[in-house]
């Protein structure tokens, strides 16, 4: 399934994106759609919008492709409050099942690749904590995660072994507490982290036995389990 350069398109400049294109020419005629609201306290009706058409219009120009796109994994649990945000990916979904043949819809979780300044959890605790930035933590929230290159590797696999039109939650199957996952990010920083404890429940429970089960049944090595994160953000810290 190795394609020729100029099949293989990504619509999308963040870091999500970047890690595609540096493959873009592996796989003939396959959209990968990694553009749109990330941050999921967006309330903006704009942003929302603009993602709608945006993927629309490349649906409509691009219907003789595979289609790829990222949602969340919190549309996974049923019984996870879901805002403006949620309530938006879900919709994306819903017109790109109705408008595409062949489609691979992969939910992801708190996604992490180069610490650089963003609003995802473990960037704003890394930045927050090497500039001793005050922040919040909830102390009954939880998280999982995933390192961006191993999504990458994962949506490859499914590319290449699966044609069926599915959607996948895609993570490190462990599940963190947040508080935990502040103390990985004081201990690799060697700094003592600036916060205050608030009594809040965030946290949902997902199955990943789809995607453990095709893992196993292709032979993906994949480096999951309770020391994923630590080790991951050991090899981005030095």
């Amino acid at each position: 399934m190795r394609g020729q350069k100029g099949k293989f398109m990504i619509i999308g400049n963040g870091q999500l994106a970047k890690t595609f294109k540096e493959d873009r020419c592996f796989f003939d005629n396959v959209v990968i759609f990694a553009s749109g609201v990330t941050n999921s306290d967006c309330r903006d009706d704009r942003e929302f919008n603009r993602e709608k058409e945006l993927l629309e219009k490349t649906l409509i120009e691009n219907n003789d492709k595979r289609f790829v796109y990222f949602s969340s994994c919190a549309l996974s649990a049923e019984d996870y409050e879901k805002n403006e945000y949620y309530q938006h990916k879900q919709h994306m979904e819903d017109i790109i099942r109705t408008n595409s043949n062949s489609y691979l819809i992969f939910r992801i979780p708190q996604l992490f690749g180069n610490l650089i300044r963003h609003k995802t959890i473990i960037n704003f605790f890394y930045k927050s904590i090497q500039q001793q930035q005050q922040f919040n933590i909830f102390d009954e929230a939880y998280r999982y995660v995933i390192e961006i290159k191993d999504v990458k590797k994962l949506v490859k696999a499914y590319l290449e072994f699966s044609n069926q039109c599915n959607i996948v939650d895609l993570a490190n199957p462990y599940r963190y507490k947040v508080f935990d996952i502040v103390k990985i990010l004081e201990q690799l920083l060697e700094k003592k982290a600036v916060y205050q404890i608030l009594e809040k429940e965030d946290k949902y429970r997902l199955d990943f036995s789809e995607m453990k089960d095709f893992i196993k049944a292709h032979s993906i090595h994949m480096a999951f389990g309770p020391d994923y994160l630590f080790n991951k953000l050991k090899e981005k810290i030095k």
